[in-house]
């Protein structure tokens, strides 16, 4: 059996995006009657690392389509200042591996002080089932890689899926959101083919082991904070991340020719953005620019990744997130830069940040993935 890759992932997630399309009501049913079976006035997300990523690029979308407030919040800060609107607001506790040291001791602290939460995961027996009072799968399915990828976009498809849901959409509106994110999903591949082909253009430029900045607004926040985690996990650089103003207010300053910056539009399909302008002007500056971008008006530039026009800004995420994904993931291929620094593994040792049956599970999940792609 051949071993998976991180880059084998990325592509492989719009398989799984597809197969848990088509099983959506199965897959988002659960959730979605709990939610609609008392009349909650907003929404409280908690996650850690990629999984809070991932909600950050929902974050918005599931406002939008429930018009419910929708907040955000790590671990610990729940843990030091609690949850305000505590009797109204539904509680969701992600964590794709369920063995997370900070989210089992959030569960803890939820269950301690009598919260009602329901959790995800894509591991049903890890120790996240133990303290949950609601566990449902949502739908990554057996990815063993640590550096998780089939896992953020299986998330962000399932918060589209159940917001559409518990959405006041008519049949008609929700028809047309699915027909919407099923186009949308069949163009990964299309999409991988392109940022082959980017990366094979600019590969010494992506080869350069510059800090880093990625810009980005809106859903493609999430993309840009999981884009600078992605380059600091795997390629080992520093890596910064920025809505495009705030960038420009300050960290812009210490830019130079050994910068490297990813920018990732607001996707418009026709006329120039503020990412356009700042791209062009960021060129003064260092080589190592990139764009990614719907935009028809700008000119030919291998350091540009043209994309297919978005139908909806809920779905940016699936035009940028797959990009910088596969270039972390190929990149690090290339370069070899998998290993960390020797100490780091002393490091390691002392400081826990999942549980003690972790690599496990992570065994076991590698013998179910072995064993549902028999070759």
């Amino acid at each position: 059996m051949l071993k998976m890759r991180m880059q084998d992932y990325v592509k492989y997630s719009s398989e799984k995006l597809d197969e848990n399309f088509k099983k959506r009501d199965e897959l988002i049913s659960g959730v979605a009657n709990l939610f609609l079976k008392k009349k909650y006035l907003s929404i409280t997300l908690i996650a850690s690392g990629s999984s809070y990523n991932a909600l950050a690029m929902i974050q918005d979308s599931l406002q939008e389509m429930t018009k419910k407030p929708v907040y955000l919040h790590t671990p610990e800060y729940v843990m030091q200042f609690g949850i305000a609107p505590q009797e109204n607001t539904f509680i969701v506790v992600v964590s794709q591996s369920g063995s997370s040291t900070n989210i089992i001791n959030c569960l803890q602290y939820l269950q301690k002080n009598d919260v009602f939460e329901i959790s995800l995961t894509g591991n049903l027996d890890s120790q996240m089932s133990k303290y949950s009072q609601e566990v449902f799968d949502y739908g990554p399915g057996n990815e063993y890689v640590d550096y998780v990828t089939v896992g953020v976009q299986t998330l962000v498809e399932f918060f589209l899926l159940l917001g559409c849901k518990i959405s006041s959409l008519d049949s008609q509106q929700k028809e047309d959101f699915y027909e919407q994110l099923q186009q949308t999903i069949s163009y990964q591949k299309e999409l991988m083919a392109e940022t082959e082909k980017f990366i094979q253009n600019n590969y010494f430029a992506l080869s350069m082991r510059n800090p880093t900045f990625f810009c980005g607004n809106g859903p493609n926040y999430g993309v840009a904070r999981e884009g600078a985690l992605k380059f600091q996990e795997t390629l080992k650089r520093p890596a910064m991340y920025y809505e495009l103003e705030e960038f420009l207010h300050g960290p812009d300053m210490q830019l130079t020719p050994n910068h490297t910056v990813f920018l990732i539009d607001d996707m418009p399909v026709s006329g120039k953005t503020r990412f356009s302008e700042v791209f062009e002007a960021l060129k003064e500056i260092t080589p190592n620019v990139f764009f990614i971008t719907s935009s028809n008006n700008l000119e030919k530039d291998q350091r540009i990744l043209k994309t297919q026009a978005v139908n909806s800004w809920f779905f940016e995420p699936y035009y940028s997130l797959p990009v910088v994904q596969l270039v972390a993931a190929k990149m690090t291929d290339e370069l070899q830069a998998w290993a960390t620094h020797p100490y780091f593994d002393k490091f390691d040792q002392k400081i826990a940040i999942k549980t003690d049956d972790y690599d496990e599970e992570i065994k076991n999940i590698k013998q179910k993935w072995d064993s549902d792609h028999k070759s």
